[in-house]
Formats: structure tokens, sequence, C-alpha cells
């Protein structure tokens, strides 16, 4: 459950990114377009070593890499947790 709302609140986060690149917002929200920038690095970097590390746990790997791209850790999660036990 806690992971499912971690993925809610990311998704939600890259959605209020894209609205204010796209629409200008001033103020602390015009933020968050530098901010998904950096967190985007972060992810590419976690994709990076899912791809080359845990692809084998997955049943579709491609699948699984796009969403440790967008959701980062919380999707890969499971994957170390299994590799960790």
């Amino acid at each position: 459950m806690f992971i499912l709302l971690n993925k809610v609140v990311t998704l939600l986060f890259w959605v209020l990114s894209i609205m204010a690149a796209v629409q200008g917002w001033d103020g602390l929200l015009g933020w968050l377009p530098t901010i998904a920038v950096v967190v985007a690095g972060i992810h590419v970097l976690e994709t990076a070593y899912f791809w080359m590390a845990l692809k084998h746990k997955s049943a579709n790997p491609v699948a699984d890499a796009v969403q440790v791209f967008i959701f980062g850790i919380f999707h890969m999660r499971r994957f170390i947790q299994t590799e960790t036990a």
C-alpha cells in the first residue's frame, strides 16, 4: 500500500512538472521543471542499474525499465528485496 501511494505521488510530481514547464509557472512552482530534470537524471542512473543488475528478475524487463524511469526506487524496490533475500 505504501509503495502504491509513493507511485501516485511520484506520478503527480511528473504531471505537475510538465504542466509547470508548458504553462511557465512563476514562483516556487516554477522550480518544478528544474527539479524534474535532476530527478530524471537520477532515474536514468536507476534504470541503468536495473538493466545491468536486475533485469534477469523481471518477466518483462522493458516495461519494468520504463516504470523504474518513471517511479524510480519505488518500482525497483521489489527487485532489490528479492536480491537481498
